[in-house]
C-alpha cells in the first residue's frame, strides 16, 4: 500500500521535527549569520530526545542502524548527520540528533525523500508498523527541536576511513548578554584563530548561531576531542596558547574579560557519538 496514509502514526514522535520545520518556513524569514568571505551558512537542526529508563543500548543501536542504512544514509541532501548520546548516563540518556542541510528549501525535499525511502525500506505495512513501534519504544514523549546557522569560524573534523571509535563531543550552550564590550567579537575571532584552531587536542570546533527555537540568545559551541581526558588537556593547551598570544597577564585578563562579556551564562554537557550512525 502506497501513499502518505501508509506511514504509521507511531512515527510521529521520532520524525515530527523536520516536518514541523517545513511548516515553519512559510512564516519565518532567514536571518543573516555573522560570517566572513563568501561562505554561506548551512542550517543545523538539533532534535533532543530522551531514552526511557534502562533501555537496552545495543537493541536501540541495532534499530537506529537499520533506519540509518535504509533511509538517512541515502539522503544526499543531509550533508552531515550525528547521533550523540549522553556521556555519563548511556542507559537513560539524553540523545541529540544533528543534521546539517545546505539550504532552507532542501528541508521539504528531504521530507519527501524520507517518506519514499521508508516505504521502500519496509514495503510491507505491518512490518513497517512493527519497526517504528519498536523504534519509538526506546523514547519518552518529551523532545525538543532547535535550528541554528553555521558560522565561518569552524574547524572541521577529519575522520579516518572506517572510524569506529566514538569521539567525545563537548556541547556548550551560551546565553548571550544584552550588552557587551565593544571589542568582544573581535577578541572572539582572534581567540578562535590563534587558540582553538591551534589546539592539538581539539579535533573540531563548530559554533552555531541561533535561527529558530526557544531562546533567541543561544549561541552553541561544539568541541570534539578524542577522549574525555583530552577535555582537561585541551584546557591546559588553551592556557599555554593564550599566554603565547598575550604574554602580559594583565592584558590577557582584560582580553578574556572583554570576550566573555558577550556571554550572560553558559551550560556544558558531554556526549559521545555513535560512529555507525555518522555521516
Amino acid at each position: 500500500m502506497k501513499g502518505k496514509n501508509s506511514i504509521p502514526p507511531s512515527m510521529k514522535l521520532r520524525y515530527v521535527s523536520l516536518l514541523f520545520l517545513f511548516v515553519l518556513s512559510v512564516n519565518c524569514a532567514p536571518v543573516q549569520a555573522q560570517v566572513e568571505d563568501s561562505d554561506e551558512p548551512q542550517y543545523v537542526t538539533i532534535t533532543t530526545l530522551y531514552g526511557v529508563h534502562n533501555f537496552d543500548f545495543q537493541a536501540w543501536k541495532a534499530v537506529e542502524e537499520e533506519y540509518y542504512d535504509k533511509v538517512t544514509s541515502k539522503i544526499d541532501l543531509i550533508k552531515s548527520h550525528e547521533v550523540l548520546v549522553s556521556y555519563f548516563s548511556p542507559l537513560n540518556s539524553e540523545i541529540k540528533v544533528i543534521n546539517v542541510i545546505d539550504n532552507w528549501t532542501d528541508i521539504a525535499e528531504i521530507n519527501e525523500m524520507r517518506s519514499e525511502l521508508i516505504e521502500e525500506g519496509w514495503p510491507d505495512l505491518e512490518e513497517r508498523n512493527r519497526f517504528f513501534e519498536k523504534q519509538n519504544s526506546f523514547y519518552k514523549s518529551k523532545h525538543s527541536d532547535e535550528i541554528y546557522l553555521t558560522t565561518h569560524f569552524r574547524k572541521d573534523l577529519v575522520r579516518e576511513p572506517g572510524q569506529n571509535v566514538p569521539f567525545v563531543f563537548m556541547v556548550r550552550t551560551n546565553i548571550l548578554s544584552d550588552s557587551e564590550d565593544e571589542h568582544s567579537y573581535e577578541n572572539y575571532k582572534q581567540y578562535v584563530k590563534q587558540v582553538l584552531f591551534e589546539n592539538s587536542k581539539i579535533l573540531a570546533y563548530y559554533p552555531f548561531n541561533h535561527f529558530w527555537g526557544a531562546d533567541s540568545r543561544e549561541f552553541v559551541e561544539i568541541f570534539v576531542v578524542d577522549s574525555f581526558s583530552d577535555v582537561e588537556l585541551s584546557g591546559y593547551e588553551n592556557h599555554a596558547l593564550m599566554t603565547q598570544m598575550i604574554p602580559d597577564e594583565q592584558e590577557r585578563t582584560e582580553f578574556l574579560r572583554s570576550m566573555n562579556s558577550a556571554v550572560e551564562s553558559q551550560n556544558t554537557a558531554f556526549f559521545k557519538n555513535v560512529p555507525s550512525l555518522s555521516k
